[in-house]
């Protein structure tokens, strides 16, 4: 995913310099020689390491993050220390511990918005969850507000038809990250409070649009719940009673990470196994293909969306606005498939974006909290399209 951003900005005439960062120097310079591009350079980076990070960064404009979202802070640090700009493409949703059936104290996106403060004090922006989904998805909740005078719910939703010719089981994206966000408990926002259901909860087929056609989805942890009820209902003053994220999941997946989830392969804390100390879910991931590449191997489609319902001149109105990929034609078109393009992609915009003056809000906040009109237009350019369908 954040090869594709990197090729997009290397190719695109707001940037002079793209700098792949990356603690696998080997993986950074398979990147830079497929984007082919002399304004492409390599640095060895350690998402762990504040100090190191923020040595490297330092001169840098905006630092747009693509690692596992637990490094996420440190990152952020590391951007306040070297006064860089930041954006990534989700957050780290898994320090939430809230049981189903749990009221959430405090919510993943509220810890990371500790930091607004001291990103308005040093004069930086730092934008949160600029990828698919989150990030297109709360703008096309933003944008269907936006037709509102009241929002009763948002509902977010995800689907794919898509697999991968030769595997019975191969994630497209981060396997880490799609084991453990379908076994915590999901987030949903009702009864104006953040609160937990239990994994694979809500199980309904949605009619996705063609060629995605009618999937199974399920409710999931994700990042979109926890900020569009308070930015779009409050912030904003539209109001939401109502806010949940459900993705499409085919029951091989199901079965397979339900089962992971049983024997406790899914763990992120270090085990011993014959003198060696490895976590389970690490083990898991070793063994699953690596995303970065499957693309010329995924065949199907995406639609990802956000469905805003409420009141229109005293009238219930509502709109459905998505966006969608088709795997093989995008593997063609751009040498990625549709799930790590439609993510990279709007990150790459609003990177742009910012370059071009046309993002000028300082401190931390959602995506919702951008004006969706410029994202919206700029994504044809990028290959990608936006439907806005009124319910």
């Amino acid at each position: 995913m954040g090869s594709v951003t990197a090729e997009i900005l290397a190719n695109s005439q707001e940037f002079d310099q793209v700098i792949l960062a990356d603690l696998n120097l080997e993986r950074a310079r398979r990147a830079e020689k497929k984007i082919s591009n002399d304004k492409v350079k390599v640095k060895k980076v350690d998402a762990s390491d504040v100090d190191g990070m923020a040595k490297a960064f330092k001169g840098v404009d905006i630092v747009l993050n693509g690692v596992i979202p637990r490094f996420n802070l440190k990152i952020m640090d590391a951007c306040l220390k070297a006064k860089a700009n930041y954006a990534d493409m989700a957050w780290d949703i898994a320090i939430d511990k809230t049981p189903a059936g749990g009221v959430i104290k405090e919510t993943p996106a509220q810890v990371h918005m500790k930091k607004d403060g001291a990103f308005k004090k040093a004069g930086l922006t730092g934008m949160m969850g600029l990828g698919c989904d989150p990030g297109l998805s709360n703008v096309f909740a933003r944008l269907g507000a936006d037709k509102l005078d009241r929002v009763k719910e948002i509902l977010v939703r995800d689907g794919d038809n898509g697999y991968v010719e030769g595997y019975e089981f191969a994630p497209l994206w981060s396997p880490e990250t799609l084991i453990e966000e379908v076994l915590m408990p999901a987030t949903y926002y009702g009864n104006g409070a953040y609160r937990k259901l239990p994994a694979f909860s809500g199980k309904e087929k949605f009619p996705f649009p063609d060629p995605v056609g009618d999937l199974n989805v399920y409710n999931v942890d994700h990042e979109e719940q926890e900020t569009l009820p308070t930015f779009i209902g409050k912030v904003l003053g539209k109001g939401c009673d109502y806010c949940d994220f459900k993705i499409a999941l085919g029951d091989e997946y199901v079965d397979a990470i339900k089962m992971l989830g049983k024997l406790g392969l899914d763990s992120p804390n270090k085990i011993d196994v014959k003198g060696a100390k490895v976590a389970p879910r690490d083990v898991v991931a070793a063994v699953l293909p690596d995303p970065s590449t499957l693309g010329d191997k995924a065949k199907g489609a995406c639609a990802i969306g956000s469905i805003t319902k409420g009141l229109k001149d005293g009238k219930e109105a509502g709109y459905f606005i998505y966006t969608e990929l088709d795997h093989e034609k995008t593997y063609k078109k751009y040498g990625h498939s549709a799930t790590g393009y439609s993510v990279g992609a709007p990150l790459a915009v609003c990177a742009m974006l910012f370059a071009q003056g046309k993002i000028t809000q300082k401190g931390v906040f959602p995506p919702e909290m951008l004006d969706p009109e410029p994202i919206v237009k700029m994504l044809p350019k990028v290959g990608m399209n936006c439907v806005q369908k009124k319910l």
